[in-house]
């Protein structure tokens, strides 16, 4: 869970230019149960007539409905993966509406900026611009932790680089934890429109639970290791990213979540070997090389310090510049957010 600091962009660093279009092939999504009963979500236009959505929005739907320049459109056929938690709704009749730029998982990196949108509690449409947090690497794919805050009326909706490409559709969140809101990425997308199966008639769903939704003991393990944080068990998360590095031994989250969890328990020498296991797996980790070199700091070993500065200046200039002062100026080190 490779965090950042989560500070908001300011609405006017969106490109407006090409976002407008954007928010125009953004729709509502309205199901229909067999009682009666409405489940909102949004949906993001991907290929001419098709949309993508979460499937816990429409799991329980007889009928669906896109909900399009005050227009209904009714959904004719679906395609489903409900481990996923992605759908893809059949429309007849939207062809001229034009399906969004799409972007790469692989380009966002850590504190990048993105935007939010979907429809708040299914009325109007909100933009909510953030950070990337963390990027969890699940299922050939990796999942997006940022800080944009969305309800359950934006499931659906799309998560966007600021130049407009998408990069993840909304799907769950933590609730109680101001920063932990998850996106599926954009790659999920492109291996469900590449499945050579028909569309199926509009339906109940019968698939799997979301990953995000099954039993505790089957959870990911960062969606775990989220909860653990999140109640400041730092104990409990070491022994769970125990478990975590043992299951999975070439993942270098575990490691950081330890050395994180180390750290709040001062435990800084400990901390710096789990820091070093995260880097030794993954050089590419620019929190992990900030932190571990903080805790150089505190501990006073210089001669690392500038070694530290180097792995991180192509990485993230702005933290390697941070790390630079903080040493020149004999900051301790502060716990990880």
């Amino acid at each position: 869970m490779l965090l950042s600091s989560g500070v908001r962009a300011a609405a006017s660093d969106i490109n407006r230019e090409r976002f407008n279009p954007i928010v125009a092939s953004i729709v509502k999504i309205e199901a229909v149960t067999d009682s009666g009963s409405y489940s909102l979500g949004s949906g993001v236009a991907v290929q001419p007539s098709r949309f993508v959505t979460s499937c816990h929005v429409t799991a329980q739907a007889v009928s669906i409905t896109v909900l399009y320049q005050g227009l209904r459109w009714p959904v004719i056929r679906q395609r489903a993966n409900t481990v996923r938690d992605l759908c893809i709704l059949q429309v007849r009749g939207l062809d001229d509406l034009v399906p969004v730029p799409r972007g790469k998982v692989s380009d966002l990196r850590v504190g990048t900026e993105v935007a939010a949108i979907g429809y708040t509690l299914g009325t109007g449409l909100a933009t909510q611009v953030g950070t990337v947090q963390a990027l969890h690497p699940l299922a050939d794919g990796t999942v997006i932790q940022s800080a944009t805050y969305f309800n359950s009326g934006a499931s659906g909706g799309g998560l966007f680089q600021l130049d407009g490409r998408l990069v993840g559709i909304l799907t769950f969140r933590l609730k109680g934890a101001e920063a932990y809101y998850f996106s599926i990425p954009v790659d999920w997308i492109e291996s469900e429109l590449a499945r050579s199966d028909p569309f199926e008639p509009v339906g109940k769903l019968a698939g799997a639970s979301p990953f995000w939704a099954q039993p505790p003991e089957r959870l990911p393990f960062f969606m775990r290791a989220a909860t653990l944080q999140a109640r400041m068990l730092w104990q409990d998360l070491i022994s769970l990213s125990n478990q975590w590095a043992e299951a999975e031994p070439g993942n270098a989250e575990a490691w950081f979540m330890q050395a994180q969890a180390l750290t709040r328990l001062d435990r800084p020498s400990e901390a710096v070997a789990a820091y070093e296991h995260a880097v030794r797996l993954d050089a590419h980790l620019a929190q992990a090389w900030f932190q571990l070199g903080q805790l150089k700091i505190r501990l006073g070993q210089q001669k690392e310090i500038k070694r530290i500065v180097q792995k991180l200046e192509p990485l993230d200039p702005a933290l390697a510049s941070e790390l630079a002062t903080r040493n020149s100026q004999g900051q301790p080190a502060s716990p990880p957010p």
